[in-house]
């Protein structure tokens, strides 16, 4: 008797510390989503398509997977306040994760291109639009954002 409930408790301790790691990994996924998705709108503004499309898809199935975690329980509140950005989680009403994603996209591309366009009143000349834009992709760490490097 004493076994099977030693047995049970290391299995729920075990679930339970599972459970949490992988909690933290979703919830890091919601962030990565939001991040992927500027640098992508950064690099399409920058003409590098590569890059944009690489970014697009690796925001995308970080997003899929966040979603799908988030749907079905995975992620704990802690680590949803913790690591994914206000933004991600305003966004997360729609009929499909594709409806949501997009959302979220063009949001992040919103948000990245805040003060490339224009400064003010200021509208930026084509020249002072790619330096700003090539200054928060490098400042983002873009290059770094889903190579696995």
């Amino acid at each position: 008797m004493i076994q099977k409930v030693l047995t049970a408790a290391l299995a729920f301790l075990i679930s339970s510390t599972s459970l949490a790691q992988d909690s933290s990994a979703y919830a890091q996924m919601g962030k990565a989503t939001w991040s992927a998705f500027e640098c992508s709108a950064l690099a399409s503004k920058l003409k590098k398509p590569a890059e944009q499309e690489r970014l697009f898809e690796f925001g995308y199935s970080q997003g899929k997977a966040f979603i799908a975690a988030l749907k079905s329980g995975k992620i704990e509140r802690t680590d949803l306040s913790n690591n994914v950005p206000a933004g991600v989680m305003w966004l997360m009403e729609g009929p499909t994760p594709d409806f949501i994603l997009g959302r979220i996209y063009e949001s992040a591309q919103n948000n990245a291109l805040k003060n490339i366009y224009n400064v003010g009143d200021h509208f930026n000349s084509e020249k002072e639009q790619e330096l700003a834009a090539s200054n928060k992709f490098s400042s983002s760490n873009c290059q770094l954002i889903g190579s696995g490097r």
